[in-house]
């Protein structure tokens, strides 16, 4: 005798209910640890990207002060002043053209100035030595949220000075040490010998 046995097709409430709370149990911790490696990624480009701005920064300084001649200029009023002045908030100083593939110098001299305001710190870049009465100053920002920028100057007996030229004192520029200390505590120290 043949026995009818009716075959179930398709799930009970009870097993639809278990694969509905592991799915929403998979999804949440997929969403925290999603979440998680969102957040990490937010941090590691802040972060990278404040490498990048102090590495730029760093780079135009060593250019900048390795660049620099001593050839003396012409400011506003007519005045000669020196091919460096220097305080111990900025520095204003001239500079040769950078060296192109060929290591020829470029005949553009500049007139640079670095500076900070408003807690941001500047570079400001003349493409001539001889200011004149109406100057076209290139500006550029650096890095921000700047507490302080301090610069100290060694002459060649590696005596230090908060300004440059020190009066009465016929002495070359050996060394100029730059301090950018950042509203986070975080310190920048350059030691950066020019080539005059």
């Amino acid at each position: 005798m043949a026995l009818n046995k009716a075959y179930q097709y398709g799930m009970t409430l009870l097993e639809l209910l278990v694969a509905m709370t592991l799915m929403v149990v998979i999804s949440a911790l997929s969403y925290a640890s999603l979440n998680g490696l969102i957040d990490a990624k937010t941090h590691t480009d802040k972060v990278a990207k404040a490498v990048r701005i102090e590495l730029l920064t760093s780079q135009q300084l060593y250019k900048d002060i390795h660049g620099l001649i001593n050839r003396k200029a012409r400011d506003e009023l007519g005045t000669i002043s020196n091919a460096v002045v220097g305080k111990f908030t900025s520095i204003q100083f001239n500079r040769n053209g950078h060296a192109n593939p060929l290591n020829q110098l470029r005949s553009d001299l500049q007139r640079i100035q670095w500076f900070v305001r408003d807690n941001v710190l500047y570079r400001r870049s003349l493409n001539m030595l001889d200011i004149g009465s109406f100057p076209q100053w290139n500006e550029r920002k650096y890095l921000e949220n700047v507490d302080s920028l301090n610069i100290s100057y060694t002459n060649s007996v590696d005596q230090e000075s908060r300004f440059w030229p020190v009066e009465n004192n016929q002495m070359s520029l050996k060394f100029i040490q730059f301090t950018i200390i950042m509203q986070d505590e975080t310190v920048f120290k350059y030691l950066l010998a020019p080539k005059i």
